[in-house]
């Protein structure tokens, strides 16, 4: 994936008010602040809107920006990715383990500070992950592809083949922890890869 460049003239041009140089900005980065913001949150929707709220900062605050400015719009995803996730881990109501075990996995992944697109801009690691995701056993890859390619709870999976939502848990975390073996080097790309399917 590239991004048009963004040169000093269009940054100065931001910092004092011009919307033109705004809007350039957001056209050149938008997309691919998407892609960043899909590598660490698992909800198109809220990847959406973090995006969305770095660029309402980035206007709130064009006076001080300076350039080069890719670093800092990256850093302002990745905060507010963050910022979500951990939102989410204190919402009120009950997570279940293998959803907390995922937003602890975002977070350390976050915080780990990598470079996710490398990842992403090549098609081998849709290949490796859906040949691993085939490869666990029967029960346990229907029930995974339940849960992340058709979005359904724990309670409508065991409601729809007629098993305890205990057994659904537990082998939503046999898939988790098989995946995280197979896939170690991979694994925090899975989710983006499968929201793209």
């Amino acid at each position: 994936m590239s991004i048009k460049k963004i040169d000093e003239d269009v940054v100065r041009k931001l910092a004092k008010g011009d919307q033109k140089a705004f809007s350039l900005l957001y056209d050149c980065y938008y997309t691919y602040l998407n892609t960043v913001a899909l590598c660490y949150v698992i909800n198109r929707d809220a990847a959406n809107e973090v995006v969305n709220d770095v660029f309402v900062n980035v206007w709130h605050k064009r006076s001080t920006l300076v350039y080069p400015i890719h670093s800092y719009l990256v850093q302002s995803v990745k905060n507010g990715c963050l910022n979500y996730i951990r939102s989410q881990k204190s919402l009120d109501r009950v997570l279940g383990e293998h959803t907390k075990l995922m937003l602890d996995f975002q977070e350390e992944y976050i915080l780990s500070n990598p470079t996710p697109l490398q990842y992403v801009e090549t098609q081998e690691i849709e290949k490796e992950v859906l040949k691993a995701i085939s490869q666990l056993p029967e029960k346990c890859r229907h029930i995974f592809e339940q849960y992340l390619f058709n979005g359904k709870l724990p309670d409508e999976i065991a409601k729809d083949l007629l098993i305890s939502v205990s057994t659904v848990r537990v082998q939503l975390k046999n898939a988790m922890d098989k995946l995280k073996v197979s896939l170690n080097h991979l694994i925090s790309m899975l989710l983006l890869i499968l929201l793209k399917l």
